[in-house]
């Protein structure tokens, strides 16, 4: 059976038409197709009963040309479906096809909204952060206050001879918590890093006197450190999930470490081979510097918002970036000027502000 398509049903609807009205009006014979050779015009319009024989037609309207193919008036037989109720009826042979899009439709489009930059309320970004300091650096800078804690608080005696050093630890662990608790890397106890931050500070505040009482309170902080870090979180948990750098990590006891970073690198780093042999030690303080410099530019400490001191601060810092690219570079003579800016901006800021 042929396809069906539109052009041959509607074909098929004037045919059925044709034939109907040609029977009706009962009027002679028509001319054969252009080009066709017909035996005889036929004027009967009924078929005679019986089978016809070869070259007769068998129907009063219907032709047989010389070459045998049968017209209907000036329509070839062949047109027609031998069955064409059952086309019609066959609704699922028609070809499918591609409707357009409306013209008027506009066309969707999706926009992406980026998702917001994590700051955190312990001052800068964690990205911000990771710019400055490694995980490792951090991890190494809390392993040597960790290790520092064990040999200072073995005894009054020798917390007598270190308190002054555990203000600085304790000080810097509470800065070292509130970066950790933003950094967008992990470490075992970033989960609990609020409680060294705070324990932080119970050290730096406990360990400002003489005697047994501070010391005992030292001591009850230092534990507590040292518990967390080992993976022992406290149950009691009524500390608050952040606190800005200000309210936490004492800027005396901050600058105290990045004053002795200083010294360490201007005091025993003066020559270049010297230099050479301690590219890791100098890098690792140098982005001590850096990162605690940054640290006491928070707005949460006073004075952090005025020019002169955010003057100072990027020097600092800018200084001891220079310090660490020096070991990158392998570049002594970019390593002194790095340690001269370093110097200068803490002179002047101190000469303004003091030392806390």
């Amino acid at each position: 059976m042929m396809m069906i398509t539109n052009q041959r049903g509607i074909a098929f609807c004037i045919c059925l038409a044709s034939l109907f009205a040609f029977a009706g009006c009962g009027g002679g014979g028509s001319a054969a197709s252009p080009g066709a050779k017909t035996s005889a015009n036929v004027t009967s319009t009924k078929p005679k009963p019986g089978k016809a024989s070869s070259g007769e037609t068998t129907s009063s309207v219907v032709k047989v040309d010389a070459d045998g193919r049968k017209w209907l008036g000036d329509i070839p037989v062949d047109v027609f479906f031998d069955d064409p109720l059952a086309v019609v009826a066959d609704s699922a042979k028609v070809a499918p096809t591609t409707p357009m899009a409306a013209a008027d439709t506009p066309a969707t489009t999706t926009t992406e909204t980026p998702a917001p930059a994590t700051t955190a309320a312990t001052g800068g970004s964690g990205n911000h952060w990771k710019d400055l300091i490694s995980i490792d650096q951090l991890q190494s800078e809390t392993k040597r206050i960790r290790n520092h804690l064990t040999v200072a608080l073995q005894s009054g005696g020798t917390y007598n001879g270190h308190y002054k050093e555990l203000q600085v630890d304790g000080a810097v662990l509470a800065a070292i918590a509130n970066i950790v608790a933003a950094y967008p890397e992990s470490v075992t106890w970033k989960p609990n890093a609020k409680f060294i931050r705070d324990y932080g500070l119970q050290l730096n505040e406990s360990s400002k006197a003489l005697g047994k009482e501070a010391y005992e309170k030292s001591q009850a902080a230092s534990e507590k450190v040292l518990a967390v870090l080992d993976g022992n979180a406290p149950s009691d948990d009524n500390i608050a999930p952040q606190r800005p750098f200000g309210e936490v990590a004492s800027r005396a006891g901050v600058m105290k470490r990045i004053e002795k970073a200083s010294e360490w690198m201007r005091s025993n780093i003066a020559t270049e081979g010297k230099f050479k042999s301690e590219l890791e030690q100098i890098q690792n303080e140098a982005t001590i510097i850096a990162t605690l410099g940054t640290v006491v530019t928070d707005e949460s400490y006073e004075s952090a918002g005025e020019d002169d001191y955010k003057g100072w601060a990027k020097n600092l810092i800018d200084g001891a970036r220079e310090a660490a690219q020096s070991t990158q570079d392998q570049a002594f003579p970019k390593f002194q000027s790095a340690i001269n800016k370093i110097n200068k901006a803490c002179q002047d800021c101190h000469a303004s502000y003091g030392n806390g």
